[in-house]
């Protein structure tokens, strides 16, 4: 699988001892080899047992223009209380958290001080709501792709990370190479071309629909409901001008065809 170019990769961090050096390097190495989930959360586990901290998540997303998360794809738990995560999607603290605001690639953001400019009543109660989760310091690194429109956020939770220079020069690193990783064990379909009138959901089941993928396994890939897949498909069909399904796979591939994809023969 082609992996696109990321985001701000970025240069070994001076200020480490060599010891801290050989650690980060040998992190880099191993985060180039995970292949699968499993290997990903072993080898996450594995840099929390070296962190001041028992909170730790991997979020991958689908960027806006403004390079911000504008939907979760895969998440990634390590250490999050489940309590807190099954608060926060029900009620849909992503829509209120500073931190999923932030602009990707930054650089590494402090809870503490994003969260003391929250405006607004529901960012306000995000705050309050995460600080009595024990959820209200920690510090947030972030890396995106330029060609297939996501990035990843990954979290650590608690005071003592932040106060950690070196590991958070360490894991500013890192992340990019997480980053990498979780791009492809998610197997993500690319980005809707310019020249699809879909909307990004859309165009992930146009990019199934065009494998030969059912509606059933199309939802049990995006873990989405099969009626909710339906829906998708008739707005595709809808969008795309055409008669059925196959009809609209044939429209939609000749739209996505640009001159550099036409091989000579």
């Amino acid at each position: 699988m082609a992996i696109s170019k990321t985001i701000n990769a970025r240069p070994l961090p001076a200020g480490l001892t060599t010891s801290q050096q050989w650690t980060l390097l040998e992190w880099i190495h191993m985060a180039g080899h995970i292949e699968t989930e499993s290997e990903l959360k072993a080898f996450l586990d594995s840099i929390l047992a070296q962190a001041p901290s028992d909170k730790l998540i991997l979020v991958l997303g689908r960027l806006n223009n403004q390079n911000q998360i504008q939907r979760m794809e895969k998440i990634l738990n390590v250490s999050y209380p489940s309590s807190w995560l099954e608060q926060y999607a029900q009620e849909n603290f992503a829509q209120h958290d500073p931190i999923m605001r932030i602009h990707l690639g930054q650089g590494p953001v402090s809870w503490e001080e994003r969260f003391s400019r929250a405006k607004g009543v529901d960012e306000k109660r995000f705050v309050a709501e995460a600080t009595l989760n024990g959820m209200g310091n920690g510090v947030t690194f972030s890396a995106a792709s330029e060609r297939n429109n996501v990035g990843s956020i990954l979290s650590i939770g608690g005071r003592e990370p932040a106060r950690n220079a070196a590991l958070v020069a360490m894991l500013n690193c890192l992340t990019p190479h997480l980053h990498q990783a979780a791009v492809r064990i998610a197997n993500l379909p690319p980005a809707s071309p310019s020249s699809m009138p879909l909307s990004q959901r859309e165009y992930d089941i146009f990019h199934w629909m065009s494998r030969g993928k059912t509606n059933w396994e199309i939802a049990t890939i995006l873990d989405i409901s099969e009626r909710t897949v339906k829906f998708h498909v008739a707005n595709v069909i809808r969008k795309l001008n055409a008669n059925n399904r196959t009809h609209a796979i044939v429209l939609g591939m000749h739209l996505t065809l640009s001159p550099r994809d036409i091989v000579s023969e």
